[in-house]
Formats: structure tokens, C-alpha cells, sequence
């Protein structure tokens, strides 16, 4: 079979024309605030009304460009995914067809089963969803920390604080969530294994009056497999609250500091809507780091 890199490099224009498409869409997300800024100085502050209709202009065409680019950005990232994740089901499965019997005589179906299915499913999620969060969270991380210090460079030392700090607290997280899912994957194929022998032999399984036995063997495995998910549930109640303060707690301290700076005269307060809407704006990547 060969190397995901190489379906990845296969597509590499497609992927190039989504990521192109996330940066106009994240550029488009900066120019929003701006616009804010314009309208609390510009119009309310200094009245110059005759302004109001081009900006407004502006929030809708930004509005429409966004859900363009979105758009284009989404959906390409889904069609290379789909389409890398079909050819690998099919090399996988071709691959196994080729394999000899004794392999066969030592991995159980279930197993195999797990692989074409749920570990290809897992493949075409890390390419597609996963992997477009990741990228965007980057690109959106960097420019939202960049436009923050064009407006005040004091004032965003408070974000460029607590974004390491989210990610720290992401890298634990994760860390502690590894191990579980390699058991989860793992648990996946015995489960599929004890039903699909089960189903395939039900007339063995009745003729020697063994349903009782096959039973209690499936909700072994059964049991395990919700204790594993239970562990995964109880790590992320541990760590996400800490996500969630974080996230309501910093556009509230860029208010307080922000606020101070304007009645000290240090920033506008159509700035400190910028600023403010900026603040909103790197929340998300911090939830879906």
C-alpha cells in the first residue's frame, strides 16, 4: 500500500485552493473590526453620518465573502478526503485479498473488519474536519494576535499569555486521551469480532445449547469497551471547564484593561471595539484547539 503522504502530495492543488480559500475567509474575519472601529469613531463619535451607508456596504460584503469562501474551503476539503479515504478502502481491501492463509489463521475478522472500516473512517476525519482545524486555527491564531498588536501592543499581551497556556493545557489533555483511544481501537475489533463469529455460527452456537455462554462473552467485552469511553468522558470533564473559563473570561479582562486605557486616553473607544471584537474572535480556536 502506499504512504498517506503520497495521496496527500496526489492532491496537492485542491488542497492548495482550500487553504487559499481559509485565508481570504480569516482575512475577510479581520476586516470586520475595522469596519466597528470606523463606525464608533467615525460615525457615532464624530458624526460624520454620510460614512454609515459605505460601511455598512462593507459588513454585508464581507458577510456574503465569507460564506463564498467557506464554502469553497469546506467542501474541497471534504471531496479530497472522501476521495483519499476511498482509495485507500479499496488498496487496503485488495492488499488483504492478497494476503496468505495463515495470516488469516492468525488475525481474527473482527480485527480486520475494525481496519477497513473504522480506522480508514478515522483517516478521512484527520485529512478532512480535523485537519482543516487544525491549519485554520493556526492561520486564524496568527492573524488575529497581529491585527490585536497593530492596535494596541500593550493590550495584547493579555491574549499572547493565554493562548500558550490553552495549549498547554490541549497538549495535556490530549496526552492523557492517547492511550485510551489506542484501547478504544483496540477494544473496537475484539467487539466486532465476538458478534461477527457469533452471528456467522448462530447454528453451532444453538446446536450445542450455547447461547448463555456467548452472551456473557459479548457483554465482557461490551462492558470494557463503555468503561474506556466512560475514561475518555471523565477527561474531558476534568480539563474542558478550564477551556470554557477561559474562554468567557478573557473578552471580559480586555474590556476591564481596555476600558482603563480609554478613560486614560491610551486607546479610542472605537478601538477598544476592534480590540474587543478581535478578543471574540481568537475565543473559538482556543475552544477547538
Amino acid at each position: 500500500m502506499k504512504k498517506l503522504s503520497y495521496y496527500i502530495l496526489k492532491y496537492w492543488y485542491l488542497y492548495a485552493f482550500a487553504i487559499v480559500s481559509m485565508v481570504i475567509s480569516i482575512s475577510l474575519d479581520m476586516l470586520a473590526p475595522v469596519i466597528t472601529q470606523k463606525i464608533i469613531d467615525e460615525v457615532i463619535i464624530n458624526h460624520q453620518i454620510e460614512l454609515l451607508d459605505s460601511l455598512l456596504l462593507g459588513i454585508i460584503a464581507i458577510g456574503l465573502g465569507r460564506c463564498i469562501f467557506q464554502y469553497t474551503k469546506e467542501f474541497t476539503f471534504d471531496y479530497v478526503s472522501i476521495r483519499i479515504s476511498i482509495h485507500l478502502r479499496k488498496s487496503l481491501f485488495q492488499h488483504i485479498q492478497n494476503l496468505s492463509i495463515s495470516f488469516f489463521d492468525k488475525t481474527n475478522t473482527g480485527e480486520l473488519m475494525a481496519r477497513v472500516k473504522d480506522d480508514i473512517d478515522k483517516v478521512w476525519n484527520s485529512l478532512g474536519y480535523v485537519g482543516m482545524l487544525l491549519i485554520e486555527v493556526t492561520i486564524h491564531t496568527t492573524l488575529v494576535l497581529f491585527c490585536m498588536f497593530r492596535v494596541s501592543p500593550k493590550l495584547a499581551l493579555v491574549p499572547t499569555v493565554v493562548v500558550p497556556l490553552v495549549g498547554i493545557f490541549a497538549i495535556m489533555m490530549e496526552r492523557k486521551l492517547g492511550s485510551i483511544y489506542s484501547e478504544i481501537s483496540e477494544e473496537t475489533a475484539k467487539l466486532n469480532t465476538v458478534a461477527e463469529e457469533n452471528l456467522s455460527g448462530v447454528r453451532t452456537v444453538k446446536a450445542f445449547a450455547r447461547e448463555k455462554y456467548e452472551i456473557n462473552k459479548f457483554l465482557k467485552h461490551n462492558k470494557r469497551y463503555y468503561e474506556l469511553n466512560m475514561q475518555q468522558s471523565k477527561v474531558f470533564v476534568r480539563y474542558y471547564p478550564f477551556f470554557q473559563l477561559v474562554t468567557k473570561v478573557l473578552p471580559f479582562t480586555i474590556l476591564l484593561y481596555g476600558g482603563y486605557m480609554v478613560i486614560h486616553n491610551e486607546l479610542s473607544l472605537g478601538q477598544l471595539g476592534q480590540f474587543t471584537e478581535y478578543s471574540m474572535n481568537i475565543v473559538w480556536p482556543m475552544e477547538m484547539l
